[in-house]
């Protein structure tokens, strides 16, 4: 029976029986389930720096290393010309190499050949260590007639060799060049507080033990381990994105520990090379042929991992169909096996000798940040080297990228976890009712070789 104004018979066990119920709707028990939906999914960013990048400790703020340039280095003309079989005075285009400036040296000497694109061949008669001539002047003597065709600042000329007369001394040596990479840290920090009393109230979640299919409750701080979700999101992002400050007025110096920036990935495959295609009629076979003659002729990578956004990954698969039935495309890159590719989450495919793992890159698709309405990212992608240098010296392997932290003397930044106040602490820090959880890494990003990579957009 129910009751109003006398005690009721409570039971032991959480059983209905006619003595233990009550009537006051407004009292009664709320059924809450006891699973958690996680209705956008994992939410996790995390995949690419992680995976792919190896990590090194660095012990300053700013950190860098050298690449060896091209070996051969072609030229072009300052001004118009035609180059005579009594010889033509010109000058040079100085330091330009199909990779961009080497510091002004001037490679071409006495004795030099050098030929236009259509085979017409010269000799350098005289360089600029000669009275009269300046340092990017020389002067070129055809091998046969006149040179047919006037050369123009556009037209780029190669170095094909030498030829002395008899009795010569030796020509003047040509000092190597290599291209400097500099980058600087970050300091990134985030924190979650908890007060004592919130700390008490357990939040009890079913789960699945991965290892032993058993399940069982769980109790956590829902709010702590989506704040350490969240950061690790961040530190991936601003990896990724990140780029070196340039404006004079944000507070502090590099010396001081300001604010620097820190170059990210996207930014450095910027200064590499790049893969435009038109969005209407999407990613076709005509813009991966030329992607892949770019990474030709930049002595790209015979094996590359491509983190497209979603856009640009259904694209490719309506182009590789197009590939598939004109023949020409090769399935399963990982030794023959199609299901090591698919074990990988990879799409993987082989043209003209170079192959390509494709796997859509959930950062570039996440709604609340890079997938935003009026953001390009759904259609963007990066070309990443697969394979790995080595030290000419060491003969350790050098990543195509990596990720550096500040550590020295047995103390790393990479990645600190650390709690303060008074709330549930063994080691009480402080006299406020809380508990504080705070993260924090000083880190940037490091690539290598920048024209081996390359980043597709949207035109």
């Amino acid at each position: 029976m129910s009751y109003t104004t006398t005690p009721g018979i409570p039971s032991a066990f959480k059983q209905a029986t006619n003595e233990n119920y009550v009537s006051s709707l407004s009292i009664h028990h709320p059924q809450v389930a006891e699973d958690f939906v996680d209705r956008y999914g994992d939410q996790s960013l995390m995949g690419l720096l992680d995976a792919l990048g190896a990590k090194a400790p660095v012990a300053g703020k700013v950190f860098e290393h050298y690449e060896s340039d091209y070996l051969h280095q072609n030229f072009k003309l300052k001004t118009a010309a035609t180059v005579l079989a009594t010889g033509t005075k010109v000058e040079v285009a100085v330091g330009f190499t199909s990779t961009g400036a080497n510091d002004g040296n001037i490679f071409l000497r006495k004795g030099d050949i050098v030929m236009n694109s259509v085979g017409e061949m010269a000799l350098v008669t005289i360089d600029g260590d000669t009275s009269g001539h300046a340092a990017d002047e020389v002067t070129l003597m055809s091998y046969g007639a006149d040179w047919a065709a006037q050369t123009t600042t556009s037209e780029i000329l190669i170095v094909v060799g030498n030829e002395h007369e008899e009795g010569t001394g030796q020509p003047k040596g040509i000092t190597p060049t290599v291209n400097k990479y500099t980058n600087s840290v970050a300091i990134m920090k985030e924190s979650f507080e908890v007060t004592g009393s919130e700390a008490t109230n357990k939040i009890w979640f079913e789960v699945t033990d991965p290892n032993t299919g058993e399940r069982g409750f769980l109790w956590y701080i829902k709010g702590e381990a989506d704040t350490y979700k969240r950061f690790m999101n961040y530190c991936e992002t601003q990896m990724l994105l990140g780029q070196k400050a340039t404006n004079a007025s944000l507070p502090g110096t590099i010396d001081q520990g300001g604010i620097t920036g820190t170059e990210g990935l996207l930014e450095f495959i910027k200064s590499g090379n790049q893969q435009s295609y038109n969005q209407l009629s999407g990613f076709n076979l005509s813009d991966f042929d030329a992607m892949i003659r770019k990474l030709d002729t930049q002595r790209g990578a015979k094996e590359n991992m491509m983190y497209c956004g979603i856009d640009l990954s259904l694209a490719i698969d309506d182009a590789v169909a197009a590939m598939f039935a004109g023949g020409g495309i090769q399935y399963g890159a990982f030794n023959g096996a199609e299901e090591i590719a698919v074990a990988f989450g990879f799409n993987s495919f082989t043209r003209g000798g170079y192959t390509f793992h494709k796997k859509v890159y959930d950062a570039f698709n996440y709604s609340p940040m890079m997938g935003a309405d009026g953001y390009n990212y759904a259609g963007m992608g990066m070309v990443i080297p697969g394979d790995s240098q080595r030290d000419a010296r060491t003969r350790e392997a050098i990543p195509s990228l990596r990720i550096r932290y500040k550590a020295a003397e047995g103390y790393s930044r990479e990645m600190e976890h650390f709690l303060t106040g008074s709330a549930g602490l063994a080691q009480v820090t402080n006299d406020e009712d809380n508990m504080k959880c705070h993260y924090r890494t000083e880190r940037g990003f490091e690539g290598f070789a920048n024209n081996r990579f390359m980043l597709i957009e949207r035109a």
